[in-house]
């Protein structure tokens, strides 16, 4: 055992150490990377002969988190004796008061697996560190933290000098506002900084690669296989479906239509062939106003083609187009053409959220087979990359063309804008879906590993499966989510050899800890978080899945 030269807490090796060191002694001129949401397996995490006395009773608990729950419903209204204090492996916690006057202690601490744990009050629910915010000077704006009000005053009071302090007001006492766009900024920026490269995840992991967790990985890979029958009857329908229907649009429209194949079956990462999306765009020109950057990844969009008649409606007079009123317009045609080819009597249009980009339809193309999910998506090409998104320079994929390639042109299609903004209603969302197709479908190109795809496919699996188990309750987060993470994961991806139950498990710690902070970076707009609108609930309950998922790769040595 070694000990820090500064609080002589022990620890296993150096490299504990320096984790610790740059957590705790932040002051200290030390080198140690950041500490993760999960240390070593078998290091750093509460040993089991360690007991937590209650001051009321002689009640026992083997953690903290366990005192902090027994005493909130045992000694409800008792205030707790110690506003702050260390525990016995020198963790730092803090002092609590619940809804009920309850005050607790809130462990900075990891759980038996090494997951780190947030301690969040379990009566109503409630949020208790609100209770002040930071108010803008200029405007009756209000924040929960100063980066947030900094970028608020960097956004609308540009022109203004930012003061230099800021004024702290009670939560309540003024028309207060909150600007989720900013508070979602910030919290991108605090991820992208801390995060550890998955290649030093993986040597940070040394709990034992066990015969369960391999023969785990070995059923899912079983799982994700697609059945080359199945696929090529379903591809021969889709093939038949889109000809017919992009026929028929080309006759009924005075604009020329074409198509793209996007999304997971086409860059093969799909699980089953039941899902397919086509994004379809009529050949004109548009330019896009890149130089409002006022909400990440939206933006107006202008006709730069001579107008059309069949447009004018969804163009203004300054010749920006509509997203809402295209996406109307073209839904129309999508119901025209469906009634006329033949392909159309075996469809069902699927009712969705009005801001789904999407006119998706179930395609009962084989019979005694599950309907094909079919989204349609309208949209408008880029023939540019755009100066907003960064330059792309995957080192897994070893074949330049294909980089240059990717970066060619992007989309734009009609997601609504959620964020306060003057031209709220002429915002479209930009799309990358050609650039991750061209990713993922040489994600396994570089010979380093051939596990990246796999290790996408089996977290896509997870998620299938908890929809699967809580129907209705998963609704947000999709597989587009899963792949603007995988990318980063991809980037630092482990050089050398490694066992892949220890990379699948590394990243599923990466994957935890954004679910826990709610953020996920989109991999190619900087300062956009693809988790912003997905529901707190839905997170808490996939995080929850996660973690087991995570439990069963540490799973014990099978018996002989």
């Amino acid at each position: 055992m070694k000990k820090c030269d500064i609080c002589f807490k022990e620890f296993k090796g150096d490299a504990g150490i320096r984790i610790h060191k740059s957590k705790m002694h932040k002051d200290e001129p030390i080198g140690g990377k950041p500490k993760t949401a999960v240390q070593a397996s078998n290091g750093d995490h509460q040993t089991q002969d360690l007991k937590f006395k209650c001051k009321f009773c002689e009640k026992k608990t083997e953690t903290e988190n366990g005192l902090r729950i027994h005493h909130g419903q045992i000694h409800k209204g008792t205030t707790y004796p110690e506003p702050a204090s260390t525990d016995k492996k020198g963790s730092r916690t803090k002092s609590v008061a619940d809804a009920h006057g309850t005050t607790y202690l809130e462990p900075s601490s990891t759980d038996k697996k090494g997951i780190r744990i947030k301690s969040v009050p379990y009566a109503h629910g409630g949020n208790h560190t609100d209770d002040l915010q930071f108010k803008c000077k200029f405007c009756e704006k209000t924040f929960e933290t100063e980066r947030g009000l900094k970028i608020h005053h960097g956004r609308v009071h540009q022109d203004k000098d930012f003061p230099g302090h800021c004024c702290k007001i009670p939560n309540g006492a003024t028309a207060a506002t909150k600007d989720p766009y900013a508070e979602s900024v910030a919290k991108v920026e605090l991820l992208r900084s801390p995060s550890v490269p998955l290649d030093m995840m993986v040597k940070i992991d040394k709990a034992r690669v066990t015969d369960q967790a391999i023969d785990r990985l070995s059923d899912q890979s079983e799982e994700c296989k697609m059945s080359k029958k199945d696929a090529s009857a379903a591809s021969e329908a889709m093939n038949s479906f889109t000809e017919s229907f992009l026929t028929e649009l080309n006759k009924i429209s005075k604009l020329k239509w074409t198509h793209f194949n996007s999304g997971s079956f086409y860059d093969k990462t799909r699980n089953s062939p039941d899902e397919f999306d086509l994004m379809i765009y009529p050949d004109v020109q548009v330019s896009v106003d890149f130089d409002d950057k006022s909400v990440p990844g939206f933006y107006k969009v202008k006709m730069v083609s001579t107008r059309v008649s069949e447009l004018d409606s969804t163009v203004t007079r300054n010749d920006y187009v509509t997203p809402g009123a295209y996406k109307t317009y073209v839904f129309g045609l999508i119901d025209r053409v469906l009634q006329k080819i033949r392909e159309g009597r075996r469809v069902t249009k699927r009712v969705k959220s009005r801001n789904s980009p999407a006119y998706t339809i179930d395609f009962n193309a084989i019979p005694g087979k599950k309907a094909i999910d079919v989204d349609l998506v309208p949209c408008f090409k880029i023939d540019c990359w755009p100066p907003v998104a960064k330059r792309i320079d995957p080192k897994w994929i070893s074949y330049d063309s294909v980089v240059r390639n990717a970066m060619k042109s992007c989309d734009v299609v009609c997601k609504k804008c959620p964020h306060d903004h003057p031209d709220n209603n002429l915002l479209w969302r930009l799309s990358f879906a050609k650039a991750e197709k061209m990713l993922m479908n040489h994600a396994n190109s570089s010979g380093d590993s051939t596990f990246k795809k796999d290790a996408f496919r089996f977290i896509k699996l997870y998620i299938c499966n908890m929809k699967e188990q809580f129907p209705g309750e998963i609704q947000k987060f999709s597989s587009y989510c899963i792949k603007q993470f995988m990318f980063t994961q991809f980037d630092n991806w482990p050089k050398k050899a490694t066992e892949e139950v220890i990379i699948q498990r590394s990243i599923l710690t990466q994957l935890i800890e954004g679910l826990e902070e709610r953020c996920i970076p989109n991999y190619f707009i900087q300062n956009d978080n693809v988790l912003q609108f997905i529901p707190k609930h839905e997170l808490d309950l996939l995080c929850r899945g996660i973690k087991m998922e995570y439990e069963k790769l540490l799973g014990k040595k099978r018996s002989k």
